[in-house]
């Protein structure tokens, strides 16, 4: 079998090795011919010179009558800092063969042990025989056989040999490791570095499990050769049963190909290659992976999966070369032949509980990083993989970064000192279809329940809205007053935004520290809107002419600039005692800045994710991209505590509030995806936000909480919660989420949701785990007929792993339901049971089984 990767302790010393080095030990007698006297040099003097043989033994005989040299008694020879220890070692100078006998052992120079009861070889090492061997390397793997024999000097035979990469049983050592391949004959050729194992079992815990006639693999000093690696198993109900065996090509030293022909017993051949190449200043692979169905009527029509497609395939690459030290390009390229693909044949290795809702990102780029100073100039394109997403609605995007900090000299700038800051951003991005989105009640198409249509009129029935007429044509528009909101734009966006900041921290006598800042920000942008478009989804049908209800003119140019000046206030109070360090830190922020301007025709493509908590509360544009921008004169005032126990834990607290004291509150502003609104930061004085992280010992739990609170009732509108805690060999952890209905953004009901993790550790080797996510919120969407439990649990997973120094076995099963609020079908259940076994030094074996 063949090897590409060596992972890290794995592998061993060659076991045909040992007696080649044992009798290089041997050899050392011949090499001192006659002139072979004893000693009573040490250990000391043969480290100081470990060219030169050192022999110690009891007595040194000269047989004259049989021309023979014998060390007897205690012999230890050291040299090159191998040392050979036995009770007798004779070399016959009529037959030149070297003989050792009673507890021969040698130690070579990198810990290597091997044990005989006796040695029989030739003067020239090239033939021979041992009996009684055992060889123990240093990364602890263990060859045993009652004889071995060594044939043109290259090739050593362990007849009846056993291999482990186990340790003995400390209390038990006569019994048998974990596992051991038992064969009848294991070979290893020193040329080639291949180990052959003949009429081969595998035993667990001296038990015969598996018969393998015959089979290779190479010796542990080697990291890649060519070869067949562990072949692997699935099955699923819509490819049935697949066996793959891959074959790696190791062409030379820097790039290698893997071919992994697979059978599914329901859809055929299927075809992974992956080519890996690493080059002088970089690295690279491609993977191309392709079937042609026999039955892909076993898979779901279309749009629910990919129907009748006979051809399916992907092409994935990724790279990254080195200009310089602080220069690197590269990519990450997925091509896929259909949105369902990857996920029908595994070809990724994805998140259960994302299995249904993940994007393929594909990216080039440019990257140069120095000490304070960072570009970043990428390239997008996102691919669903989901049957709710409709592909002509990914965008394609570019995207420049630059930011820049420039210490300033108080010497050099009259007094002015701190530092200076540049940021620049640069976008353009390019979409075929518009993405419309219902806020209020959901409105998906009345074919296949998957594509938000944002129709209007009807009714509401659950999370469906029914009975309305098509919107953006005769029947209708398209605006938020309808309950319609604009993800995306159908159209070519380009921006350009450039901010030049500078602050500087004053500490005065009394501790205070004072940061006045000042900035300027300038954006360019042009758009042009697609507006001819119409795209139908079966009874309905999406127009990009709804557009245009959103803004003022269809394509234009604009600038706008947004200057301001602020001032941060900081009054560490430091308390230190036995129970450690407690610091309470009053703040305040003051920014003046002119309103918000908003051009005629304002995207917001990288603004929409707005969530006001502490982490956020003092900056000074708490949108999360550049197409909005805060204007206005805010106040942003609150405290810190701060605490360093002496037993090793800590704690950190952080809240307050934001109050708009003067100007247009951008926030209330509702732009085409209503960003802002609802937000906590829509009114005069905001929502309390407040965030702890708490560890009260060094170690063994920690909780991070967030909460934003009504200003006006104090009703909680917002709650996250991760707790993580370990005690002795148990380890669990929680994320717990609560947030309130935001209908103007599209959730009509609360959000509510807990994933759950834990694991026990049940001896040293034994480890059993588990994961459950609650959707709490799942049954406010219930259609008629329907009663989902409060508790609905759409993911949850269990594994059991034991390992130990030579083997690793992982047992995992998962189960993921699909939500049938956005695919309208009924909920699909995904379930899989993932079998993985490791023996140290000979690889894995494994598969995965879909079960229904």
């Amino acid at each position: 079998m063949g090897r590409s990767v060596s992972p890290p302790g794995a592998g061993g010393r060659r076991c045909g090795g040992a007696l080649a080095r044992l009798a290089l030990g041997l050899a050392l007698i011949l090499v001192a011919g006659s002139a072979l006297a004893q000693s009573a040099a040490t250990q000391g003097a043969a480290a100081r010179n470990p060219d030169k043989l050192v022999v110690e033994a009891n007595e040194l005989v000269y047989d004259k009558d049989h021309n023979t040299v014998s060390a007897v008694g205690g012999v230890e020879l050291y040299y090159k800092h191998r040392v050979l220890q036995a009770d007798r070692v004779v070399y016959d100078r009529t037959t030149k063969r070297l003989y050792a006998e009673g507890r021969a052992k040698l130690t070579d120079e990198k810990g290597n042990v091997t044990y005989a009861k006796r040695f029989d070889l030739t003067d020239d090492f090239a033939a021979g025989f041992a009996e009684g061997v055992e060889s123990v390397s240093t990364d602890r793997t263990r060859f045993t056989s009652p004889r071995v024999e060594r044939s043109a000097g290259t090739v050593t035979v362990f007849n009846s040999g056993v291999y482990t990469a186990c340790e003995p049983c400390k209390a038990h050592p006569e019994r048998p490791p974990l596992w051991q391949i038992r064969a009848a004959k294991i070979i290893e050729n020193q040329q080639t570095h291949v180990v052959y194992y003949e009429d081969a079992w595998l035993e667990v815990a001296g038990v015969p499990v598996a018969y393998i006639p015959y089979f290779s693999a190479p010796d542990p000093t080697v990291t890649r050769q060519s070869g067949l690696l562990a072949p692997t198993f699935t099955r699923s109900s819509y490819v049935g049963v697949g066996v793959a065996m891959p074959y790696f090509l190791n062409l030379a030293p820097n790039y290698d190909l893997t071919l992994t022909p697979t059978y599914f017993s329901s859809q055929g051949p299927f075809l992974d290659a992956e080519w890996r190449q690493r080059l002088e200043n970089g690295q690279y692979d491609i993977r191309l992976t392709s079937i042609f169905q026999q039955n892909p009527d076993l898979f779901p029509v279309y749009p629910y999966d990919s129907g009748d497609r006979r051809y399916r395939g992907s092409l994935e690459s990724n790279g990254e070369f080195y200009l310089n030290d602080k220069w690197r390009w590269g990519w990450d390229i997925t091509a896929i032949s259909d949105p369902f693909y990857l996920n029908d044949y595994k070809i990724k290795n994805v998140d259960p509980s994302q299995y249904y809702l993940q994007d393929v990102v594909s990216s080039v780029y440019l990257r140069g990083q120095a000490d304070r100073g960072f570009f970043d100039l990428s390239g997008y394109r996102f691919e669903s993989t989901t049957a709710a997403a409709d592909q002509r609605q990914q965008p394609v995007a570019a995207v420049l970064d630059y930011n820049k900090t420039i210490p300033v000299s108080p010497d050099a700038s009259g007094g002015i000192g701190g530092e200076i800051k540049i940021d620049l951003n640069a976008v353009n991005i390019a979409r075929e279809e518009a993405a419309f989105q219902s806020s209020m009640a959901n409105a998906l198409d009345a074919t296949y329940h998957l594509y938000d249509v944002c129709t209007i009129g009807g009714t509401v029935v659950g999370g469906y809205r029914t009975g309305g007429t098509t919107s953006g044509g005769p029947g209708g528009s398209y605006s938020p007053a309808n309950d319609c909101l604009l993800r995306g734009i159908a159209g070519d966006y380009t921006r350009v935004s450039e901010q030049v900041s500078w602050q500087r921290k004053f500490i005065d006598p009394l501790g205070e520290s004072w940061t006045p800042f000042v900035f300027a920000r300038l954006d360019g942008e042009a758009t042009a809107l697609n507006t001819a478009g119409t795209y139908g989804y079966g009874a309905d049908s999406v127009y990009n002419s709804g557009q245009s209800n959103y803004f003022s003119q269809d394509n234009g140019s604009a600038g706008r600039a947004m200057p301001g000046v602020g001032l941060e206030y900081r009054y560490p109070l430091v308390s230190t005692s036995a129970f450690g360090q407690q610091i309470i830190e009053p703040i305040a922020q003051l920014i003046v800045r002119p309103n918000e301007v908003i051009p005629k025709l304002q995207p917001n493509e990288d603004a929409q994710s707005l969530v006001f908590d502490e982490t956020n509360l003092f900056a000074w544009d708490k949108y999360s991209g550049y197409d909005r921008i805060e204007g206005g004169t805010r106040l942003n005032y609150g405290a810190q505590y701060t605490a360093n126990f002496a037993n090793g834990g800590y704690a950190n607290i952080v809240g307050g509030e934001s109050i708009q004291l003067a100007g247009q509150n951008s926030y209330t502003i509702a732009d085409a995806a209503n960003t802002g609104l609802e937000s906590g930061l829509d009114k005069r004085y905001s929502n309390y936000v407040i965030g702890e992280t708490v560890a009260p010992f060094s170690s063994s739990f920690s909780l991070t909480s967030k909460q934003q609170f009504d200003n006006s009732t104090l009703a909680l509108t917002r709650l996250d919660v991760i707790a993580n805690a370990s005690y002795g060999g148990f380890a669990t952890s929680v994320d717990y989420g609560r947030y309130a209905a935001q209908p103007e953004l599209g959730y009509i009901y609360d959000r509510e949701g807990l994933l759950t993790n834990a694991s026990y550790k049940l001896d040293k080797a034994w480890t059993v785990d588990g994961s459950v996510l609650f959707d709490m919120s799942r049954h406010y969407y219930d259609q008629p007929g329907q009663s989902t439990p409060r508790l609905y649990t759409p993911n949850y997973a269990f594994g059991l792993t034991y390992g130990d120094t030579c083997t690793t076995l992982k047992v995992h099963y998962s189960s993921t339901t699909s939500d049938p609020v956005y695919t309208g079908t009924p909920p699909v259940r995904d379930q899989t049971l993932l079998v993985q076994l490791t023996l140290r030094t000979l690889g894995e074996v494994g598969g995965s089984v879909g079960l229904q």
